[in-house]
């Protein structure tokens, strides 16, 4: 039987390893942490994104391939884990806010949103069957009168909005109920703190050199199926794929806080479109918190992120640095979503976020507007995974696997 080999056990590797396990496959999933799901598909703010976020895309590739993956996205995991046996907390349905200074009015985003529903309605009636983390919405978006979001939010920062259908899952639930699927499937074996360093072609397989606790071995594998995230790009070019243009590595910082009760059922928000950020109200006295111009503290075009990113994608911030970032997060963000000052900071952290692009989101022209070459590509039997986005990871590797094993 053949044998599989993923490198990389964040959602990608996870969901691509249950999928050839469910057909009978032998799967290893091969992970440098010390657990599976503890890096980037962790640390994120969880949106399963219905498309709104990328209305700056005119090819609107991206936006419709964010609304497809979401739609599918229910449906996908529940292939993997029992229908009755998970909770993914999700969150208070978010507000898209026009900052006065984006680059889209909110004419101009409205005219897309419309757009994206219209692609809504026919999906619907095309395929019945889908649906959106268990709901079946009406309306994507409703654009709401200046009035009405400025009592919420403010009019320091804030000119017009939008109250959407947009949720977000809780990453901290995601990952337990994927990683008890991938611990108790009896085909899929998971090596920790296993960095594979190389790749070679060997006739009709493939040896991958690991390093693991300051110890190097060698496993041979049929099929090898890269989903390594921020370390995709250096096994790649050793396996003879180009690399991509404008490669991009961004470290992003996230802050968990506790809410002030005031807080506790206020919606979650997005600012559009530019340097700006996020409030996730995860319905459980928590919200997580990302302010552009603090939260990215790394930007690098090399083939892979610097060594010194590794300890914050792990969790380990120094305290100073942890307390300044909450610190500016709290304040910048309180100027549009009054009160969330009050709040107590109890998880700062980062991870990486890999892209294309040579400006940043600030710029109307950047490439980091466009998400929609993702997929996979192969070499033989070789095949590397561009995942995207979280929205899109579960449909991806259902995608994939009926591809390969086609």
């Amino acid at each position: 039987m053949a044998d599989y080999k993923i490198i990389g056990a964040g959602i990608q590797g996870c969901c691509i390893a249950l999928e050839l396990a469910n057909h009978g496959k032998k799967v290893t999933l091969i992970e440098r942490d010390k657990s599976i799901f503890n890096r980037a598909s962790l640390r994120n703010e969880g949106k399963i994104h219905l498309g709104l976020v990328y209305m700056n895309d005119p090819t609107f590739k991206t936006p419709y391939l964010m609304l497809k993956g979401a739609l599918l996205f229910r449906k996908s995991l529940e292939r993997w884990i029992r229908k009755d046996s998970y909770n993914l907390g999700l969150s208070e349905p978010f507000y898209y806010l026009v900052a006065k200074d984006s680059f889209l009015s909110a004419d101009e985003l409205e005219a897309g949103y419309q757009k994206l529903q219209d692609q809504f309605e026919e999906w619907k009636i095309l395929n019945p069957n889908w649906d959106y983390l268990g709901t079946r919405p009406e309306k994507l978006f409703q654009r709401k009168p200046q009035k009405h979001i400025q009592n919420i939010f403010g009019n320091e920062v804030v000119e017009d909005g939008f109250q959407t259908a947009e949720l977000a899952v809780d990453t901290s639930k995601l990952k337990e109920h994927l990683s008890k699927a991938v611990y108790a499937n009896k085909n899929i074996e998971v090596l920790h703190e296993s960095k594979v360093d190389q790749i070679e072609q060997k006739g009709d397989h493939f040896l991958l050199s690991i390093s693991s606790f300051q110890q190097y071995f060698t496993l041979k594998s049929e099929h090898v199926i890269n989903c390594a995230w921020d370390g995709k790009y250096v096994l790649d070019h050793q396996m003879g794929l180009p690399l991509p243009p404008e490669l991009l590595h961004r470290l992003k910082y996230r802050v968990i806080v506790s809410l002030p009760k005031k807080l506790t059922n206020m919606p979650s928000a997005t600012m559009v479109i530019g340097k700006f950020g996020d409030v996730v109200n995860q319905k459980n006295n928590k919200a997580y918190l990302s302010w552009y111009p603090s939260a990215c503290r790394g930007w690098s075009h090399n083939i892979a992120p610097p060594d010194d990113w590794e300890e914050a994608a792990q969790g380990n911030v120094p305290s100073q640095l942890a307390n300044n970032l909450s610190s500016e997060f709290l304040d910048a963000i309180d100027k549009w979503y009054p009160g969330i000052s009050e709040s107590k900071p109890e998880i700062i952290d980062a991870g990486p976020i890999v892209a294309y692009g040579k400006t940043d989101v600030d710029d109307s022209q950047s490439s980091l507007h466009f998400r929609s070459e993702l997929g996979f590509k192969s070499v033989g039997n070789y095949h590397s995974i561009e995942t995207g986005k979280l929205t899109t990871a579960p449909m991806i590797a259902v995608d994939f696997v009926n591809s390969i094993l086609e």
